[in-house]
Parts: C-alpha cells; structure tokens; sequence
C-alpha cells in the first residue's frame, strides 16, 4: 500500500513505566525527539503530542490513550507514531481498540519507530503477525513488570516499611530501596490533635476537618484535606505502629504517634459502638448522650418557648414504645448534678488523705511492673529474633514460601500480643499515682467545674463519669463508668464515718479500712 506523507497529520504517543527507564535514555523527552526526527523524515505534520508519565495511575493511563483515539477520530488523524509496540499498548483490550481504529478507514498507520513496523488494514501477514506476537509479549511484560512490583512490596512490608508513601504527619527518606518514614513534627501535632478530638465524642468528622483546616493543615501539594481524607486518616494504624496493606496489618518500625489504645477508642466511635453525637447547627447539650429505658431508643430533642426538651422518638415504624413524657434540659441538669454529691468527698481533708493512699499504694507497685516490663521485653526480643532467622531461611530456600508464610503469621500474632502488652504497662507506668489523684480530684470538684464548663466541656466530663443515661418519665437514671461507680460505693461511707478532729492514718483512728482499688488504678 502506498501512501503519499506530505501535509499528512499525525500524532505521537509517548510513554515510560519505571523511573528506570526514564534513568536509562527512555525518557518521554528523548521519544519525543526520536518521533518527531521520524516525522520530519516522512513529512509529516504533528498535530498533538500525547505522553503518560511513569507516575501515572492504571486509570490515568487509560484516559489519555482513549483521548488520544478520540482525538484521532474527531480530527480525521490518520497516523500515530509510537516508539514500541508495548508503548502503546499492554493489554488486548487497548489492542482490540487499536485494531478497531485500523478497520475502519485503510488510511490508517500506527508506525512503531524503533521496530520499523508499520501497521494498517491492507498490511501483509507477516507484519500483522509481528503485531500480534509484539502485543502478547507487551502484556507479558506487564504481567513480569507487576510481579516484581509486588515481591518488592511484599519484600519491604517484611522489612517493616510501607511501599508507598505514609498518611499525613510522616515523611519519607533515604533513597531508593532503602526509604524509611520519619514523623513530620510540623504536622504530627495536628494529627495527634485529631485523634484526640474524636475521642472525645464531642467532635463530628465535618467540625474537625474545620478546626484542622483553620489551624494550618494542608496537602502535601498545599492544597486543601477533604472531609474524606479526614475520616480516612481516623481508621489508618499507621499512627499507632502498624500498617494495613491489602486488607492485613502489619508490624511497623516508624514511630507512633499516638497509642492504640487512643486509636481503639476513636475507632469503637466511629462504628457506633459508643453513642457519638452528629453535632450540626445546635450543639445541643444531651444530644446523642440519652436514651429511653423502655425501648432502648435514642431521645430526641426540640425547642419549645426557648427551652429545649427531650422524648422518644416513639417512631412506630422503629418501634412500639408507650413512654410519652417529655424532660427539660433543666430537670436533666439538675438530676446530673445531683449525681455529683455520690462520689464527691466530703472535704479537702479526706481528698488528701485518699491521696495518700493512693501515692503509697503506687509506691510499692514499681517493682513488681518493672520485673513485669523486662519480663515482656525479653520475650518480644526473642520472638523478633525468630522472626528475622526464618525470613533468612526464607532467602536461603532452607523453608518453603508455605512454611515461611505460616511461621511469619504465628510470629506476628504473638509480637503483637507482647507489644500489646508491653504498651499498656509503659503507657501507664508513670500515670497509675496521677490517675487515681486525678479521678479523686474529679469526684471532689465535679459540680464546680459542670456549672463553670461550656456546652463541649460539659459533654466530655459527662462521658467521663457516666458509660450510659437513661430516661425513665421525668427521672433520669445514669450508669456510672468503673472509676465513678468504685467511688459512689465507698466514698459515702467515707464521708459518714470520717470525724474531722481524727488524723486519717490508721483503720483505729478512722474506722475506714484502707480500700482495695479496682482494676482501674491497679492494672
């Protein structure tokens, strides 16, 4: 077939799949060069200049090789020139489209430049043949190309690094095959933050995209985080240690941010397992934190001459319910701080002397955490050691994959049961005494700091002394968390048998044996 060239328009298809090949003389630049040479030769004149760049995603790839065929169309181009047949297309979908193209007009040519192939309707069998054997071999390279792409991956989530880049907060050095990620101390205070608001119960994702937004946070291109990736970031355990990848969390050696204990709590929140209030427009006090006791249901609140009042919702389309009485915020006000005086004690005096107790009890108990806090490290630095002789056994063929894979799980389990436990000890080691002073100081200055508390501050205390409110007409009965419910049982008799001129030291002087404390200031 011969086709005169000169005035014929024509379009260049360029592209890379590696920074190796952009490193070694493939860049689109230098195909670009070698294309448009081509063209000169043969007279023709480029139209358009098409490239997909090795940091293209699948789904970028495809976009620009489907405007490039409309755009062929659309002009009436009858020639594309590409460098190799696998930089046009690697897969018999985007071959199928190209020979759909072909068809329909004879005047038609893709030109491979390197391989001095040219392909249209009327073109011989030999060379249609090459074509077809240079698309199975593009898509076996693909397919190689892939393969290697996920053994590097699968290598470096062994190593404890993640393959791409880390969430917001953390930055990625070193050079290639050897990136390591860093916290970002510009942005992990910020990402800490989040964390922290969530948990409170008090923050809607929406609220704290505004409140990060308002403090600094931006992309890494500068740009502004969206509400999605907020949410995204509150579910990611790369902040606590671990990285999900493909669907399974893995050891990390990057430093946390925050604990796990805080990311459990922000997720149990986030899945509804805990009441987590959507605060819109009116961020009404009980909102989310009260529910009937004879149905279970969720009170809803409303505004009636200035006064916000609470009831079921008593949708019979959810639920039967027969409880019909409506509470004001007030009453509920009252009744909550009522609550207060159950555990509160009955002056400084005895705050100080629980106190006391609580500082020596915490005294004697270093020790023993201490044998405990070496005990675990010692097993966590043997289980790692195992960890690191079967990935080189691995290496070594001495296992199989099969057994390697089975040995990795069952060490990793084990590794992250040990830091589990680990954690929860060092996290607490120095706070045990604090928390126990701190909880009694609560109880004592509970009332005081409700009245003086904004809407938010009101919510977050509530959330620390009660797990659960309930409705029951107009009385409200409110279930106390551990901390609230050990105080409400033994400070009253506290209270009752304490004689003020009496020095609180001994069971004789007081009457009050010392107390046992629960597993919340003895864990």
């Amino acid at each position: 077939m011969s086709i005169t060239a000169s005035k014929i328009k024509a379009i260049l298809y360029c592209r890379v799949s590696s920074k190796e090949q952009e490193e070694t003389g493939y860049s689109l630049p230098s195909q670009e060069k070698l294309l448009k040479d081509y063209a000169a030769r043969k007279g023709f004149t480029v139209t358009k200049t098409f490239s997909v760049a090795e940091s293209a995603s699948g789904e970028k790839q495809r976009k620009i090789f489907d405007e490039m065929i409309r755009f062929a169309e659309k002009y009436k181009i009858t020639n594309i020139l590409c460098e190799k047949v696998d930089r046009l297309t690697r897969n018999l979908k985007d071959a199928v489209t190209v020979n759909d193209w072909i068809e329909k007009n004879p005047e038609r040519q893709i030109h491979f430049v390197k391989t001095n192939l040219v392909i249209h309707k009327d073109a011989k069998s030999d060379e249609k043949f090459r074509w077809d054997i240079e698309i199975v071999l593009a898509k076996k390279y693909i397919a190689n190309l892939s393969e290697e792409v996920r053994k590097g991956q699968k290598e470096k989530i062994a190593q404890g690094w993640l393959p791409t880049k880390p969430p917001l907060g953390y930055h990625t050095i070193g050079d290639k095959g050897h990136k390591t990620h860093i916290i970002d101390n510009a942005v992990a205070p910020l990402m800490r933050q989040m964390f922290e608001w969530y948990a409170t119960g008090n923050y809607s994702v929406l609220r704290i995209w505004k409140e990060l937004h308002e403090a600094g946070l931006r992309s890494r291109s500068g740009r502004m985080v969206p509400t999605s990736r907020i949410h995204k970031l509150l579910t990611n355990p790369f902040y606590y240690g671990k990285m999900r990848w493909i669907g399974q969390i893995y050891p990390g050696k990057h430093d946390p941010i925050i604990s796990k204990d805080l990311f459990d709590k922000v997720q149990s929140i986030l899945k509804r397992k805990t009441k987590n209030p959507h605060l819109s427009k009116h961020n009404l006090l009980f909102k989310g934190m009260i529910f009937c006791e004879h149905c279970g249901g969720m009170l809803t609140w409303e505004t009636q001459k200035e006064h916000q009042y609470g009831h079921c919702n008593n949708n019979p389309k959810y639920r039967d319910c027969p409880q019909k009485t409506y509470i004001r915020e007030e009453k509920v006000e009252e009744q909550i701080i009522s609550c207060f005086e159950m555990f509160a004690p009955k002056n400084k005096k005895v705050l100080e002397w629980i106190e006391g107790i609580i500082k020596e009890e915490h005294s004697q108990k270093i020790s023993s955490r201490e044998n405990e806090v070496g005990r675990l490290r010692e097993l966590l630095d043997r289980i790692r050691r195992r960890k690191d002789l079967i990935y080189e056994d691995k290496i070594d063929g001495i296992i199989s994959l099969e057994t390697y894979n089975k040995k990795f799980s069952e060490y990793t389990t084990e590794e992250n049961n040990l830091e589990s436990s680990l954690s929860r000890i060092s996290d607490n080691s120095d706070e045990y005494q604090n928390l126990g002073v701190a909880i009694h100081e609560l109880a004592y200055q509970a009332k005081e700091i409700y009245k003086k508390a904004t809407i938010d501050e009101k919510r977050l205390l509530m959330r620390q002394i009660f797990t659960n409110i309930v409705q029951d007409g107009h009385k409200i009965k409110p279930k106390f968390t551990l901390a609230a419910e050990y105080l409400s049982n033994w400070i009253p008799k506290l209270n009752q048998d304490y004689e003020p001129e009496k020095t609180l030291t001994t069971k004789e002087k007081t009457g009050v044996s010392t107390p046992v404390h629960p597993m919340w200031l003895r864990r």
